[in-house]
């Protein structure tokens, strides 16, 4: 996505994920699916660290020598789908940024921007559209000098849903259409994925407080994440005109969610997959169910194989 840096050649990625639960650092070497490798993967919870020293923890791993990218939060941009432009590309960005000015919850000029490009879609596959991920510049230059001053050689600012994307690409069942489920503190990121590309992504606001230290997911909740999928699925279908996808993947959740597969198995009809990062990756570590949840994204930030931005 953005890339604020021009780009060298490497077969290694380090992917950065920190927010106010802690810094997942996620080490990389991508040299085709065969021999791609997990070289490290560490999380420092935020409840051992305060603010100051999380970045002392980021200074401590030669990150400066090595090729970086990061995440943004769910919450800290937007993803738009807009009818792709019919202009010259060197004019696309530009024709993107005046079509969703009043698309967006802040100024278009205090925008950043990039774009990817969408699947055709609607009416015998011929609508041609675009994703647009939007960014306010003061939080993303604030986010970059953040990393700068810890000296990571950050080259690449991704979002989520692409890091998803390359998590189920890993997955054999990709290659028909795989429904992905990403637990974060607040909300549901769910994406559709058929052979490597994003189809389709939702969110539905989930908060583990809502638990009352008992893990059993209400079933509410699970009632109200099948709707969604069922209806993401068949928007899918239709739209895209694709086959109909047959498992859901589901990421380590932070927390043990008692039932959420069954119910999601016996409301949907689908069969339902736990992911590990051993099921995505070749890894000797060993992990703990919460530093497994909490390096995921942040490993599939650092699978990232483009090289520049669309």
């Amino acid at each position: 996505m953005f890339t604020p840096f021009k780009n060298k050649n490497s077969n290694s990625l380090t992917g950065i994920l920190s927010d106010e639960n802690g810094t997942a650092v996620v080490r990389i070497r991508n040299a085709g699916n065969a021999n791609t490798r997990l070289q490290s993967c560490d999380y420092e919870p935020a409840s051992s660290v305060d603010t100051g020293q999380q970045g002392q923890i980021l200074k401590g791993r030669g990150l400066d020598k090595q090729m970086c990218s990061t995440l943004l939060n769910i919450g800290e941009y937007q993803l738009l789908v807009v009818d792709a432009p019919e202009v010259p590309p060197q004019e696309l960005r530009s024709a993107v940024r005046w079509s969703i000015q009043d698309l967006i919850e802040f100024h278009i000029d205090d925008a950043v921007l990039d774009v990817f490009d969408a699947p055709p879609g609607g009416p015998a596959g011929t609508l041609k559209q675009m994703y647009v991920v939007v960014a306010h510049n003061a939080m993303l230059r604030e986010r970059i000098d953040k990393l700068e001053q810890t000296g990571v050689n950050l080259k690449i600012i991704d979002i989520p849903e692409l890091a998803m994307r390359n998590l189920a690409s890993r997955l054999p069942e990709d290659q028909s259409g795989l429904v992905t489920l990403y637990f974060s503190q607040e909300q549901c990121l769910i994406t559709l994925t058929h052979d490597s590309t994003l189809y389709l992504t939702r969110t539905v606001d989930f908060k583990y407080s809502d638990l009352d230290n008992d893990t059993r997911v209400p079933i509410d909740f699970s009632n109200r994440l099948a709707l969604e999928i069922q209806r993401s699925l068949d928007y899918y279908e239709q739209h895209f005109h694709k086959a109909a996808i047959q498992t859901i993947a589901i990421l380590p959740p932070p927390v043990k969610l008692d039932g959420l597969n069954s119910a999601l198995q016996e409301t949907l009809g689908l069969t339902i997959r736990s992911i590990s990062l051993n099921d995505i990756i070749s890894c000797d570590q060993e992990f703990d169910p919460a530093s497994e949840a909490a390096c995921m994204l942040a490993a599939g930030c650092a699978l990232r194989t483009e090289t520049r931005a669309l």
